[in-house]
């Protein structure tokens, strides 16, 4: 009697476009909130620290996001690379004016841009929030910390940066979670393949 080998289940295009397993590319998203949170509440006093965070945190994730290209996932090379890219960006704008390196922005010029990132990213957390709702939370939150930010180049309240502070530090939180939660998963795979 014959058997039929059943098999595997085929992805779904959805899930192939939005499904990102890197660590990495989380990780280091966290990491940049992180920094950008507690620089906009005035908690990182030395720039080029946050510039430096900047540079490896963009890098790590645009080379993420690159991985995530090779191996078929639209949703991770279109949000890591771009991700990636827009922390480099932020280098003249936010930072390195402020460490005395290049010379200040107009704030109303700066502004436009933030928003039009926000609302890109809030597209990408659509996209992801259909398969996998954690994913589609932290995009959305960052989109949301960007418009924060543009704010704050508007109006210079206390409060308001305060609120861009504590918004940052969730959303790197929320992150780097993700980030330690899809390494978790990794490292047992890798222990169940070699029992």
């Amino acid at each position: 009697m014959s058997s039929k080998s059943t098999p595997a289940p085929a992805n779904t295009s959805a899930t192939v476009l939005c499904q990102t397993r890197s660590p990495s590319g989380f990780l280091t998203l966290g990491l940049c909130c992180l920094l950008l949170g507690l620089y906009q509440g005035g908690l990182i006093a030395f720039p080029a620290l946050v510039a430096v965070g900047f540079i490896y945190g963009g890098l790590s994730q645009a080379v993420t996001g690159i991985h995530e290209w090779r191996h078929g996932n639209a949703f991770g090379a279109a949000a890591f690379v771009s991700c990636g890219l827009f922390w480099l960006s932020l280098l003249p704008i936010l930072i390195l004016p402020d460490a005395g390196i290049a010379k200040p922005f107009d704030a109303f010029a700066s502004v436009p841009y933030l928003i039009m990132w926000s609302l890109f990213v809030g597209i990408l957390a659509h996209g992801a929030g259909q398969t996998e709702k954690i994913t589609g939370v932290i995009f959305g939150a960052l989109a949301l910390l960007l418009g924060l930010v543009a704010a704050t180049l508007v109006w210079e309240p206390a409060l308001l940066r305060q609120a861009t502070c504590l918004f940052g530090v969730a959303t790197g939180l929320l992150a780097t979670a993700k980030g330690l939660s899809l390494q978790g998963l990794y490292l047992a795979r890798r222990r169940a393949l070699t029992t």
